[in-house]
């Protein structure tokens, strides 16, 4: 038994080495992100399930947890919408069967995404359009009016910080987005970008979804017959075109992450907050944030870390203490991604080997938590929800 405990106790103090003094910090300057996946603030459709108080409660439940970042990311997963429109996407047979479904959040809600901290939102996915073009485009106009930057499809959204320009461009699988599938055409809109911008982040809407597409493969993925691309292809392409950073969703569940020549690639982040309608109970209701600090003179990922969260209710996003969305990621690295050379702590904090800090400069790992409305607490989950 000593000879176990002095071993495991060995292990640790040479794993502390190892990460203290591996390489010298970096001294370049750098761009923070804060990246979600899937956002949706309640819906009038398929059946109205709308939170109390205009949305505050998502505010006071996460909201502090989204700031303090040059780029706060989330994929928009529906349309903003006034009492006019009405659904345009879905057949009445495909919406009695349950294959179609649209999500419309009334416009009221909207203030509530820059309150959270969004700067820049994701178009690019199958429920944009749910209301048709008149509710994309009323998206678009009330996020603008917000001061939200949008990437739409075949589009991209761009920022400046001191000198450094970076584009943050949408991929998808529709006939009118940045295909996925066309990598093609992928080199050649990331390479055309690069001409222009310092860093470039990837955004992709691609994938299965629900509980049994959490994996990710070398493979096309088919779901309700479509083709939802190779995301591994995808992402490595993306990369070797230029790409900084990729981050994807669709998927409605998380997917492992992974660095491929210093760059960090996040397959899928999840539900964040996916208000009714949507099933979150499992692992569908974990989700992180994730933060990352990438260097902005070549895009390299230096730090990170992956913030913990659960929606309770009807689906109130919460910092989860059990830190479960964390073990999950690490457990699908472990069984997807060959040779990994990016580390998953317990707590959170993601390690490049390739690129080592010493352990003081990580990112502080304490997390002020905000409080969760008692009522929230005790809100059970609807009968009526979509099994992503």
């Amino acid at each position: 038994m000593e000879r176990i405990v002095l071993k495991t106790n060995l292990v640790n103090i040479i794993t502390y080495i190892f990460l203290l003094v591996q390489i010298p910090s970096p001294v370049n300057g750098q761009i923070k992100i804060k990246a979600v996946g899937d956002v949706m603030l309640g819906s009038v459709t398929p059946k109205e399930i709308l939170p109390p108080d205009s949305g505050k409660e998502f505010v006071n439940s996460i909201g502090n947890l989204l700031s303090n970042a040059d780029i706060v990311f989330g994929n928009l997963e529906g349309a903003i919408i006034n009492d006019e429109m009405e659904p345009q996407k879905c057949s009445d047979r495909s919406r009695d069967a349950g294959t179609c479904y649209e999500f419309g959040m009334p416009e009221y809600l909207a203030p509530v995404l820059k309150e959270l901290g969004f700067n820049v939102l994701n178009q690019d996915n199958n429920h944009s359009e749910d209301f048709g073009e008149e509710g994309y485009r009323f998206t678009q106009q009330t996020l603008r009016e917000l001061g939200i930057k949008f990437m739409p499809k075949q589009g991209y959204a761009d920022f400046t910080f001191g000198k450094v320009r970076v584009a943050v461009v949408a991929f998808g699988y529709s006939d009118y987005s940045n295909n996925i599938s066309d990598l093609t055409n992928a080199e050649r809109i990331i390479s055309n970008l690069n001409k222009i911008y310092d860093l470039i982040i990837v955004s992709f809407h691609g994938g299965a979804e629900g509980k049994d597409a959490a994996h990710v493969k070398d493979s096309t993925e088919i779901f309700l017959g479509e083709n939802r691309g190779n995301v591994y292809r995808f992402a490595h392409t993306a990369i070797d075109a230029g790409a900084d950073m990729v981050i994807g969703h669709g998927p409605h569940v998380l997917r492992a992450m992974e660095i491929y020549k210093n760059k960090l690639i996040a397959y899928s982040l999840g539900n964040f907050l996916t208000y009714g309608n949507i099933n979150i109970s499992g692992i569908s209701g974990l989700n992180v944030i994730l933060e990352a600090e990438i260097d902005s003179t070549n895009g390299d990922f230096i730090r990170g870390r992956l913030i913990p969260i659960e929606q309770i209710g009807f689906g109130v996003p919460v910092f989860d203490s059990s830190y479960a969305a964390i073990q999950n990621i690490k457990d699908l690295i472990s069984e997807d991604i060959q040779h990994p050379i990016i580390i998953i702590l317990k707590d959170g904090r993601i390690v490049n080997t390739q690129i080592q800090l010493q352990l003081p400069e990580f990112l502080p790992s304490e997390i002020k938590l905000s409080t969760v409305p008692e009522t929230m607490k005790v809100i059970e989950m609807p009968e009526y929800v979509l099994d992503y």
